[in-house]
């Protein structure tokens, strides 16, 4: 009995193959596509009968038990996609389409026949900007401050974002404390923050309000905004875009300039040709 067990032993120590490649990303924006590539080696006297190659998903700090199957190929046999978004590329490298947040989890690769078994994983995070951030001033009534003016009450919000988002206020770059809400829903977050600022700290300063995320280091347009705040609203520190966005309505009055007279070469030859018809 002895012997079988040290013969067993042997067989599982001695590795018939390892995996040459493997590669999960570590975040993507919801939308995008995601490869993942595993790719096994075996040694010059060995076959790859029998072998199986897995693609296993489970949720961010799941159990085993929450494990699934996504992939799966039997050497000999065609390659089954177990997901409706999964693209088989080549060899057992697949893509993810369109992810969500949904698809955040850890991939695992398996390589293994019937006495030897290689695993490798890494989790991915499907990150979302929901609505971006949003940005938006009111006045309220004077508080215990140097100024005898109205404070400035200072709202921002992030909706449908994910993971657990964060957002930070600065004013000029300095970080200033506000009150936060964050409610959760099946698959994503929305955040509230608030702070109210004086007159005097708010007025002809760049407010900024930033949305981050407590388990990703990414960044995003879509992440930002910075106003100016005057006593008669704010506006974006971009003058480009202001005169840019000047432009348009300048066009568009010329072309209904256009338009009017255009009109009138055509009708006006019909109202001659009328009044000679009865002459």
């Amino acid at each position: 009995m002895w012997r079988f067990g040290l013969i067993l032993l042997l067989v599982t120590a001695s590795k018939q193959f390892s995996l040459s490649e493997f590669e999960v990303p570590d975040y993507m924006k919801a939308g995008g596509d995601v490869p993942l590539k595993c790719g096994y080696e075996l040694k010059s006297n060995e076959s790859d009968k029998g072998l199986f190659v897995k693609w296993w998903w489970s949720p961010m700090n799941g159990s085993s038990e929450e494990r699934s199957l996504i992939y799966q190929r039997i050497v000999g046999h065609p390659p089954d996609a177990l997901r409706h978004n999964i693209e088989i590329v080549q060899d057992d490298d697949i893509l993810l389409r369109n992810v969500t947040v949904k698809d955040s989890g850890v991939y695992e690769c398996e390589v293994s026949n019937i006495v030897d078994e290689v695993r490798q994983y890494e989790p991915l995070i499907v990150f979302s900007e929901g609505t971006g951030v949003q940005l938006e001033f009111s006045t309220v009534e004077d508080g215990p401050d140097t100024d005898d003016d109205e404070d400035v009450f200072v709202t921002c919000e992030a909706l449908g974002v994910a993971p657990y988002p964060d957002l930070t206020f600065t004013v000029d770059g300095e970080a200033v404390n506000a009150t936060d809400l964050v409610i959760a829903s099946e698959d994503s977050y929305d955040i509230y923050s608030n702070v109210t600022l004086s007159s005097d700290l708010a007025s002809g300063h760049e407010i900024s309000c930033l949305l981050t995320f407590s388990t990703l280091n990414v960044s995003d347009v879509a992440f930002l905004v910075t106003q100016v705040y005057n006593e008669a609203g704010f506006t974006t520190e971009s003058p480009t875009e202001m005169a840019s966005t000047e432009a348009p309505e300048n066009v568009e009055n010329n072309s209904k300039g256009d338009i009017c007279c255009s009109w009138l070469l055509v009708v006006l030859p019909l109202i001659s040709s009328y009044f000679m018809y009865f002459i």
